[in-house]
């Protein structure tokens, strides 16, 4: 990706002002960054903040931080599985430049590993393995099947995550408001959930069920601003663990690649690293402890990072805290050690330990009582615990109406103050759940006899008969 692409992709100039600014580098032949900063599109300390912060494009095998025997058996992998390749194609599916390509062909060239044959592949010379390479790829197969982005460092990717910890943002009251619409929160609230996220440190987040701690923990991400950069993969002690996972990391700029796709020779920064938006991740019941462990592929015979590294520099949030499967206690002794020293040990299937930094904002989420679930020692270690109440009466009445609107249902004060007294008969707490669900079980039941919404009696014992346990 193109440095001009990328502060598109983060909103920071428009796709117009981009292209304005490399028209003028092109006529000019100056950098990229000094354009903005004449054109008065960025200032000097936002170009030099976001181009210091971007790793460069190795240039040799050297640079990539990484044993050349992993290159070289990546790239013969690749070419045995698709039978023929030229630099792009190599560029492509290593997450290399073009340039470092060219330069790993004419090494393996220089070593008998490939050579080009006769033909044409996409405008450039056809390269293959040659007998020497065959053999070299079956030996690599057997190590493992990994094909795809060359892996950075253990060494370079720990002191990325130090470099872009999620303490390292200001988070403020007017992020925090934006960040939690459309959900009701008053203001004691959500300076609490503020003032929480700014501190980075791990927060738990309690109360009865229906009033929203999940939808607040989803949130919570939302305040963070800043860019990251993730690695499609890692190397240690010979082994590749992989960390992007699509389904996680939301990747910038990927509709703006399809329509304005730039030639690989223009990567300004490395392209092993994929820049996202800071990542959320959220695991309930299903979590066991063997999800928070390096998965082996048995067959492919590489690794899978565990959820809480897929979250490096996000948001982990643990919903659900109590009904997992396993025992409280053993969940949150696997805690202990990555929150108060801000590090975590993982195991190769070698029997090899290795440690990696533990930095994301982790949030527990329960409706379950904490001193049911946590010895003082443990509850000593979350700094902020978070009581997520349920509404005033009056605050559940402007959210019934206000849903009730948005449902089209007729709904007058005196069936709103029916529908609290009924509530409150029932010996329920009121819940900001049941103003959401309410209307639309009205709606429901009107629509099937075919009927005015109009929340009376009847509609409202419908749906607080569906809502209340007797």
């Amino acid at each position: 990706m193109r440095f001009s692409d990328l502060i598109v992709a983060l909103e920071l100039i428009s796709r117009q002002d981009a292209d304005e600014a490399l028209e003028r580098q092109a006529r000019t032949g100056r950098k990229f960054g000094e354009v903005l900063v004449e054109l008065g599109m960025l200032s000097a300390h936002q170009v030099h903040e976001l181009e210091d912060g971007l790793p460069a494009p190795p240039d040799s095998v050297l640079e990539l931080g990484i044993e050349p025997r992993i290159v070289f058996d990546i790239m013969v992998k690749f070419l045995s599985t698709a039978g023929q390749g030229n630099a792009a194609t190599i560029a492509e599916t290593l997450s290399i430049s073009r340039r470092l390509a060219s330069v790993l062909i004419e090494q393996a060239r220089a070593q008998g590993i490939v050579e080009l044959k006769p033909g044409i592949v996409a405008g450039e010379l056809r390269i293959e393995l040659t007998p020497r390479g065959r053999s070299m790829a079956v030996e690599a197969f057997a190590s493992n099947a990994y094909i795809g982005p060359l892996p950075v460092s253990l060494k370079e990717y720990s002191a990325r995550v130090l470099r872009q910890t999620i303490r390292g943002e200001t988070v403020t009251a007017h992020a925090v408001l934006q960040a939690m619409q459309p959900l009701v929160v008053n203001d004691e609230l959500l300076a609490k959930v503020g003032i929480a996220a700014n501190a980075g440190r791990s927060i738990l987040l309690y109360g009865a069920p229906g009033n929203g701690k999940t939808s607040i923990a989803e949130r919570m991400v939302k305040v963070f601003g800043a860019m990251v950069l993730i690695p499609h993969c890692f190397e240690v002690g010979g082994q590749i663990v992989k960390v992007y996972d699509p389904s996680v990391h939301k990747r910038l700029g990927t509709r703006m690649e399809a329509t304005h796709a730039s030639s690989l020779l223009a990567d300004e920064f490395d392209p092993r690293w994929v820049p996202c938006r800071r990542p959320f991740v959220a695991a309930g019941g299903e979590l066991s402890l063997d999800m928070l462990d390096l998965k082996f592929e048995e067959t492919a015979r590489f690794y899978e990072a565990p959820l809480h590294v897929k979250a490096m520099n996000g948001v982990l949030l643990i919903d659900d805290f109590g009904r997992q499967l396993v025992r409280p206690e053993a969940m949150l002794n696997r805690w202990v050690v990555p929150m108060d020293r801000r590090i975590d040990f993982l195991k190769l299937h070698t029997g090899q330990s290795f440690q990696i930094p533990f930095d994301q904002l982790l949030v527990f989420s329960t409706n379950l009582s904490p001193r049911d679930l946590m010895d003082p020692a443990f509850l000593r270690r979350l700094p902020y615990k978070i009581n997520v109440s349920g509404p005033s009466p009056e605050e559940f009445a402007h959210l019934l109406r206000n849903n009730a609107q948005d449902h089209g249902v007729a709904y007058t004060v005196d069936a709103i103050a029916y529908t609290v007294d009924q509530i409150v008969r029932h010996g329920t707490p009121l819940a900001y759940y049941q103003a959401t669900e309410i209307p639309q079980q009205i709606k429901d039941f009107c629509d099937f006899l075919n009927r005015p919404p109009i929340a009376d009696e009847q509609t409202i014992r419908f749906a607080l008969g569906n809502l209340l346990v007797s």
